[in-house]
């Protein structure tokens, strides 16, 4: 039997699908294409409202869910609409937490991040496949490897495992999402404690990435982030994430319009879905790969200093790699003030 790239185009998806949207149509537009073609039998949409002081928001929010009225496939569609803006951590928290209310797994997938097809093939095969292996907590739809970008050889993996997230676009349990830590928890007395020793691929990594946690107990409360909190919680619980061997989600929300990638010359927002081969292949064992984290990891580093270099030189403003956010007091509630809300259809 011939490999096949993806599902036919009349099977539907039994995997819910979440999408997180705000106020970009024309990005959300491509990402609900690409769902369309899924067929997912029930979508959850999350909405975040308009921000304060942002007179274009409101027309821009409104145009955006509009699109998510074009549903034309059977499918059950539920949806979470906020009337303020809760912000860039607690919207997708809160968002996330409502549909693993609802569900027991799923995929995941931001107003901005484009799946290949074989992206939702991957995620549903591999959540039944790992449902109830708890080690593992994260299917990841990124590789930004230069082993992705090489042809896949016959016979070899679908994917690995590694300590290291991409989120931009992606599928977990609840069995995972229960233990999400937002506030960071006694990440201070697990730093004394050594809890992280021997967790990343070296030590630079290890400094890199605790850094980033770091920062996240910097930002006003509630912070406006949530994936770094979603690592820490993976590393404190000894969680692996798939890898893809190909980049499966390509993320077209670079530029000076978004909120947290910022750099439209970035490598990685030039990065293309990409095709994956079924039936997976997979790995022999549930095993950590550190030498291909600890490659991946270098080449990230190489490539945050080529940006730089290459901004500077452009003669733009260096891009911060920290983590960035208003200065201005947050106003936005914590999730567990969040009030829960039914779903609609």
């Amino acid at each position: 039997m011939t490999p096949s790239a993806t599902p036919s185009a009349t099977t539907a998806l039994d995997t819910p699908v979440l999408l997180l949207i705000f106020s970009r149509p024309d990005t959300t537009r491509r990402v609900f294409d690409t769902i369309r073609q899924a067929r997912p039998t029930r979508l959850y949409v999350a909405a975040d409202g308009p921000r304060p002081n942002h007179p274009t928001d409101a027309v821009r929010c409104a145009e955006t869910r509009a699109i998510v009225e074009e549903v034309d496939w059977p499918c059950e569609v539920f949806t979470l609409f906020q009337e303020k803006n809760l912000n860039c951590g607690v919207g997708p928290v809160t968002a996330i937490t409502w549909f693993f209310s609802h569900e027991t797994e799923g995929i995941i997938l931001e107003d901005d991040c484009v799946p290949s097809p074989s992206f939702f093939r991957f995620c549903q095969e591999l959540l039944a496949r790992y449902r109830d292996d708890t080690r593992v907590m994260h299917i990841g739809g990124n590789n930004f490897g230069s082993e992705a970008q090489q042809p896949l050889a016959p016979g070899a993996p679908s994917y690995y495992f590694s300590e290291q997230r991409n989120s931009w676009g992606w599928a977990t349990w609840r069995r995972a999402w229960a233990m999400y830590d937002y506030h960071l928890s006694g990440f201070r007395e697990a730093v004394a404690s050594g809890a992280f020793d021997g967790v990343f691929s070296s030590a630079l990594e290890k400094r890199y990435r605790l850094g980033k946690m770091r920062g996240v107990l910097a930002l006003p409360s509630p912070p406006d982030v949530w994936d770094y909190q979603w690592e820490y919680t993976i590393a404190m619980n000894s969680g692996l994430y798939i890898v893809p061997a190909v980049n499966l989600v390509g993320n077209i929300g670079f530029g000076n319009n978004s909120t947290h990638t910022h750099d439209d010359g970035d490598m990685m927002g030039a990065l293309p879905a990409q095709e994956l081969r079924f039936p997976l292949q997979h790995p022999a064992y549930v095993r950590l790969d550190r030498p291909r984290d600890r490659k991946r990891f270098n080449e990230f580093l190489r490539s945050r200093l080529s940006a730089i270099v290459r901004r500077v030189f452009a003669g733009q403003k260096p891009v911060a790699s920290g983590l960035q956010s208003p200065k201005a007091k947050a106003t936005a509630p914590t999730p567990e003030a969040v009030p829960a809300n039914t779903l609609s259809s």
